[in-house]
């Protein structure tokens, strides 16, 4: 087994987000014939809250894909 390069840190939540100046996600549906996004707020989820908690709440409104086919990440254009 060929050695990791780096060790992943602890999960991305919504304090470390916001401290990084960036305060909504972005939704990617991983559906061929869709691949629709979307941004959305998260201003009235609480810090503690993983970014990864999301994937299963959201849905692709134009295909209604969930879960494995949806991809949530900070929306990282925004950051300060």
């Amino acid at each position: 087994m060929a050695p990791r390069k780096h060790e992943h840190g602890p999960q991305m939540d919504l304090t470390n987000m916001r401290k990084q100046g960036v305060h909504t996600l972005i939704a990617y549906c991983l559906n061929d014939a869709s691949r629709h996004q979307a941004v959305f707020g998260v201003s009235s989820y609480p810090g503690d809250t993983l970014v990864s908690w999301f994937r299963s709440k959201v849905k692709c409104t134009k295909c209604g894909a969930r879960r494995n086919k949806i991809d949530v990440m900070p929306n990282w254009k925004e950051a300060d």
